[in-house]
């Protein structure tokens, strides 16, 4: 290399090996799963560098070399992590599609998916080369595959790894932070996660909860949505006071069922909210039989939701038995496990005094035995006024605030057994 007439010439040449030090090493270290932070640090010192260099009289790559030298094939070139995280569980194009939701924006921006590029001031030449390099954080992978059951039934975005193990955290609301603390002194206590109270993360507030799949092994999970509807009276009022048309809704209703919507509904291409949470009801076992099935995964990773229109009795007893897969151990396991909470649910002060709405069932079973259920979901929780109690078997009127929670579970417990008895 010739001498360069510039004073800082040399400067430029020395400058290079501790940047790319500092690749190297933030590599090592990043993939440790140090975590954003230190990401957040090393790409401000990157961009410095790079600033700092760029002004320097420029050179040919012949004259100066590169950032990385033509030996740094060592670093890996970027790719999704759906494609690496997600494939060894067999995860369907449903999980595949949606996982960017999985996790928060500040969580998408620290967990493998790292592309840095070295900035270069605007009207100067520069041979320096971009830097594009992947950085696999592993730290996510494993909550990843455990919790792609979250997609199932509109968990989605709400749920991150709380970094010990046996717990996960759900994004905080208050009906539902309110009802965790309250049932943690209940007799449902056993029936529910356990709530270890509220923790700050990103600036959000996370519930920490009992990791309902620790302990099984490869899970099959199913998530049953309990009660005649799952919409609050509340809501209903509400939205007769100020009726909207909403077009989302009638593309919704379209595509489960092109017959559904009125002439007029047709003409205006649109429909009332009422109306749509009514038909959506409507069109699913939750009128008939007081409660839904939502969705399904099963060991392999792969998930399916395509249940709207599951109705009947013999639709729902067949999805059940598609989901057991003859075991018969399992199967005993999960009607003992409802016929507990059921026992539990009827004297139950919380339970008399709350109109649980919204609420799902978690079926969780795998190839060892293992089978548990749990009450999920208070977001929709509400309690009732002072003196008034449900009955949650009597028919749901608007004003009597009746869920149908118990005649859901009748009903599905009359389901188990007569399966148990093929």
């Amino acid at each position: 290399v010739q001498p360069h007439p510039h004073p800082r010439g040399v400067k430029r040449q020395r400058a290079t090996q501790p940047c790319l030090g500092r690749v190297r090493s933030s590599q090592q270290q990043l993939g440790s799963g140090l975590g954003e932070f230190f990401l957040n640090s090393q790409r401000r010192k990157w961009a410095k560098d790079s600033r700092r260099l760029s002004k320097l009289p420029a050179r040919g790559p012949d004259q100066v070399g590169r950032w990385l030298p033509a030996a740094g094939a060592h670093l890996q070139q970027p790719r999704r992590l759906s494609t690496s995280s997600l494939s060894s569980t067999g995860s369907s194009s449903l999980l595949e599609d949606s996982e960017d939701d999985l996790l928060s924006d500040n969580e998408s921006r620290s967990r493998g998916n790292v592309q840095l590029e070295a900035s270069e001031d605007a009207g100067q030449k520069s041979h320096w080369q971009k830097i594009r390099t992947m950085v696999n954080l592993p730290v996510m992978s494993p909550f990843r595959k455990r919790y792609s059951w979250v997609q199932l039934a509109g968990h989605t975005g709400n749920f991150k790894a709380a970094g010990t193990s046996g717990l996960i955290l759900k994004r905080s609301s208050e009906p539902e932070r309110y009802c965790l603390g309250q049932l943690m002194g209940d007799a449902l206590r056993g029936c529910v996660p356990t709530f270890h109270g509220v923790v700050e993360r990103d600036g959000e507030s996370y519930l920490q909860l009992q990791d309902l799949l620790d302990g099984f092994d490869g899970p099959c999970v199913l998530d049953c949505k309990m009660g005649v509807r799952t919409y609050l009276e509340e809501e209903l009022t509400k939205a007769r006071e100020r009726p909207k048309l909403r077009k989302d809704m009638y593309k919704k209703m379209l595509a489960v069922d092109p017959a559904a919507p009125t002439e007029e509904e047709h003409a205006q291409r649109a429909v009332t909210k009422p109306r749509y949470m009514q038909w959506r009801e409507g069109i699913s076992s939750s009128t008939t039989l007081g409660f839904r099935i939502e969705g399904i995964k099963k060991a392999d990773g792969s998930c399916s939701t395509d249940f709207k229109t599951t109705r009947s009795r013999e639709q729902v007893t067949g999805v059940f038995e598609e989901f057991v897969q003859g075991d018969m151990e399992v199967l005993k396991r999960y009607l003992n496990r409802l016929q507990q909470i059921r026992d539990t649910l009827e004297v139950s002060e919380f339970f008399r005094k709350h109109e649980v709405i919204g609420s799902s069932l978690l079926f969780v079973h795998d190839h060892c035995h293992r089978a548990g259920v749990w009450l999920i979901d208070f977001g929709k929780t509400t309690p009732l006024p002072d003196g008034q109690i449900l009955d949650h078997r009597r028919p749901w009127e608007e004003g009597n605030r009746e869920d149908g929670y118990l005649l859901g579970l009748d009903n599905l417990i009359g389901i188990l057994a007569s399966l148990a008895e093929r």
